[in-house]
């Protein structure tokens, strides 16, 4: 093989390699993305996301989704010192069979949503842009983001439901070259907001919207007709980083997040009814070495997510105002994720070990709730990059795993639930209990001529997920486009 022909392979292996794990947490931090490519690229493509469960193991999220995108992302060296870089896509299909869930970005906003028992399927349009700017000025390295996503999923029959977001966030970051490690410290800064609104056209099949609260409960007083909500979020990250200047030695993350939504009554003088806090953090620990076409690494990581919300008392309403009492934390949750990641390569294989434990608490004050589950997990994933020839270049790669239960709980005042609450309760609680096993394999193949000014690409992926309970889900990903 020509000096000329590595060079290539190594740019590639670059973009696409298993090794970028071991990067992956620190270029959060804009000022250290001068690192994160050799070289310039900008790629468009189109692709497309389909997902198919043959029963919901989530009801909120429903049995499937169908999602065709384009998106371009570029890369650009400006110099030897700075860089540019940034995002545009553009997505639009449909989510399947959503149920106990009217609201867009469930993950987020859980357990503080509105719902009803029918639901259905919703259409889903999002846009999506960000760009950022990387400098080093001697010693020390400057960098900004900004990333903005609007969204709406919306329903064309009964219930009507109309999901509008808008989510924007800023990150800024600085670093410092100390020795053989370069130290980093990055912020960021969220602002969110949500429209959800339910309309029935047909009010002969007209139902009460619930404003939920957790693990089957819901506000009573302001559930029923009203159906005119929104929300607003807001919060921040602070994190720090020590890398390694070459690909060689040990590295480390930290960050601590605080963010909280509020949910709000439009039909009420905007009188809040929840405000949901979360609190996340994380910590990874690792070593990585890199030399004569050899590659090892080992990580360590650890992350905990905590949710709280509070319902707010009103009092009596003068007029459209009703004043706020008093709050309550009503509803807890504490999820714990600890794993150890090993790596290995050489040349054109690459071999990624995982084992980790995922502990998930649920809990609601009065009158008393409980869900807990615990898994351990683990997958191996295998990845070949070849070159066939100069102008044709192959990443071919597979994933097997497994997550297996080893506890759980659930505590319910089922005397007091009505069947339609307790069958849904019962039946995500069937799948949180549940052990799982994954499959997953694909190749991506770029193509480009010597004297071609761009390349194009294909990839196929599939991935199986096969559950205890008998049931099973589906994924199929497609992409086309070309790179230059």
């Amino acid at each position: 093989m020509t000096a000329e022909a590595a060079n290539v392979d190594s740019i590639y292996q670059d973009r696409h390699s298993l090794w970028r794990q071991t990067r992956e947490e620190s270029l959060r931090n804009p000022a250290l993305m001068t690192h994160a490519y050799q070289k310039s690229f900008t790629e468009l493509d189109v692709k497309t996301d389909y997902r198919k469960q043959t029963d919901a193991f989530c009801m909120e999220e429903g049995t499937g989704l169908f999602i065709p995108e384009v998106a371009a992302r570029s890369f650009i060296r400006l110099t030897r010192s700075s860089v540019v870089w940034g995002q545009a896509a553009y997505a639009n299909g449909k989510q399947y069979n959503k149920v106990y869930n009217n609201v867009a970005d469930f993950n987020l906003l859980y357990p503080d949503i509105i719902a009803d028992s029918l639901g259905g399927d919703t259409h889903r349009e999002r846009y999506l842009f960000s760009g950022g700017y990387a400098a080093e000025r001697g010693k020390w390295h400057l960098g900004g983001e900004l990333k903005f996503r609007a969204e709406q999923e919306f329903r064309t029959y009964d219930p009507r439901m109309r999901s509008v977001v808008s989510d924007l966030t800023l990150r800024a970051g600085v670093g410092r070259v100390v020795g053989k490690y370069t130290v980093g410290i990055w912020g960021e800064r969220n602002i969110y907001r949500q429209t959800a609104d339910v309309d029935f056209y047909g009010e002969a099949n007209g139902m009460g919207e619930l404003q939920m609260t957790g693990l089957g409960t819901s506000y009573v007083r302001f559930s029923g007709s009203n159906r005119d909500i929104f929300y607003q979020g807001k919060g921040g990250t602070l994190a720090a980083d020590i890398v390694p200047k070459s690909e060689n030695g040990w590295f480390g993350h930290l960050s601590w997040g605080m963010y909280q939504y509020e949910r709000l009554s439009d039909e009420y003088n905007s009188m809040p009814l929840t405000t949901l806090y979360r609190q996340q953090r994380g910590l990874t620990v690792g070593w990585k070495q890199q030399a004569e076409r050899k590659e090892k690494a080992f990580m360590i990581h650890a992350a905990y997510d905590k949710r709280a919300s509070d319902e707010h008392i009103a009092g009596s309403a003068s007029g459209q105002d009703y004043p706020i009492l008093t709050s309550l934390t009503m509803y807890k949750q504490h999820v714990w994720d600890i794993n150890a990641t090993a790596l290995y390569g050489q040349s054109q294989w690459r071999l990624l070990m995982r084992a980790g434990f995922l502990n998930h608490r649920e809990s609601y004050a009065y009158v008393e709730r409980k869900i807990e589950y615990a898994r351990v997990y683990g997958d191996v994933t295998a990845q070949w990059l070849t070159s066939v020839r100069k102008d044709l270049k192959l990443n071919i790669f597979g994933r097997a795993g497994y997550e297996g239960n080893v506890s759980h709980k659930i505590l319910m005042p089922y005397a007091n639930m009505t069947l339609g609450i307790k069958n849904y309760i019962q039946h995500n609680y069937k799948y949180q209990k549940a052990s799982y096993a994954h499959v997953q394999a694909g190749a991506r193949a770029d193509y480009k001529r010597e004297k071609w000014m761009v390349g194009i690409y294909g990839q196929l992926a599939t991935a199986w997920q096969f559950c205890s309970e008998g049931e099973h889900e589906s994924n199929l990903y497609l992409a086309i486009g070309i790179v230059f």
